[in-house]
């Protein structure tokens, strides 16, 4: 019921006609009129003397409009603080999330131990702009993470390597540059460089005593090849090639160096008798020492190797 309606019916109750209201609330009766027809509405100050003359309270005459004002404002109440808590919970979740991740990094970081695999030490060796560069790291087979680097500078100055932590995106980088500027790279892994120099026994020439190996060079790398080399033996229970103990403790080989012409394949025969004796049955290698004829090593040693495999039967 509207404010209108309450005075016209509370007026009737106290039996009062309008002007008799009027005069008693300090208005006209036309006032009065307006108000029952809401057309108008009195003032705080005219509800008061309404209520009065009217025996009603201010309440009871805006009963309807003020509920709908109360229900509208409550239901608004409502729906934000329904708002509030949705953002609150949200923000809550995601706090405990982070803190969770966290507590789990830490747990997994910290207390469990990280595999990093074996250690390996992998070398790049560059000719670019007439020049040699190298570059040697030694870093964790599994995570890549590098542990010790060896080169002559060049390429860490001019490609800033410090900045990458990953091994395997060192050389990547350092190949890529090297490819684009008209240059050429071999890249190899614990020194050895069977993947650029072909070594095998010459057919017909193996006894326990001694053979003779034929060293190919796919391109020219400047590697020099001296008579320094020894034999290992495969131990089938570790699965690892150990090397043999050597017999004749005062023997010394003689050190001439040779180099290889990719296009003519080097001969060299290779006694191990006076060191090694008769080799028994089993399953060898013979291994090479072999050495970078440049200016500017590889790392603190430019010594590198290749190996053949044989059985003794």
């Amino acid at each position: 019921m509207k404010l209108g309606e309450k005075l016209l019916e509370y007026r009737k109750k106290k039996g009062l006609s309008q002007e008799q209201l009027a005069e008693r609330v300090g208005v006209t009766r036309q006032t009065i009129s307006n108000w029952e027809l809401s057309e108008t509405s009195p003032n705080p100050e005219q509800l008061k003397k309404l209520s009065s003359e009217l025996n009603v309270s201010i309440d009871e005459l805006l009963d309807n409009d003020i509920q709908n004002v109360i229900v509208e404002k409550v239901s608004s109440t409502e729906k934000l603080s329904k708002t509030i808590l949705q953002i609150l919970k949200f923000f809550i979740l995601m706090v405990v999330l982070g803190v969770a991740f966290v507590l789990f990094y830490m747990i997994f970081n910290v207390f469990i131990p990280k595999d990093y695999g074996r250690e390996i030490e992998e070398s790049i060796y560059c000719k670019i702009y007439g020049e040699e560069h190298g570059l040697t790291i030694n870093y964790y087979e599994t995570t890549g993470d590098i542990k010790e680097t060896g080169s002559d500078g060049y390429f860490i100055d001019i490609l800033d390597l410090d900045k990458y932590s990953d091994a395997h995106q060192v050389f990547n980088v350092i190949n890529d540059y090297v490819k684009m500027n008209g240059g050429n790279c071999i890249r190899f892994s614990d020194r050895y460089l069977n993947d650029y120099v072909d070594m095998e026994i010459v057919e017909g020439t193996l006894t326990k005593t001694g053979a003779t190996i034929r060293i190919n060079e796919v391109n020219d790398y400047d590697l020099t090849y001296g008579e320094a080399f020894w034999i290992e033996k495969f131990d089938r229970e570790k699965n690892t090639f150990n090397k043999l103990e050597v017999l004749c403790k005062n023997c010394a080989f003689n050190m001439p160096a040779y180099m290889v012409d990719p296009n003519n394949p080097l001969e060299l025969k290779q006694e191990w008798g006076l060191l090694y004796g008769e080799l028994s049955k089993g399953t060898y290698r013979l291994v090479k020492e072999v050495t970078f004829d440049s200016d500017r090593p590889v790392s603190e040693s430019n010594i590198f190797y290749i190996y053949v495999e044989f059985e003794i039967e």
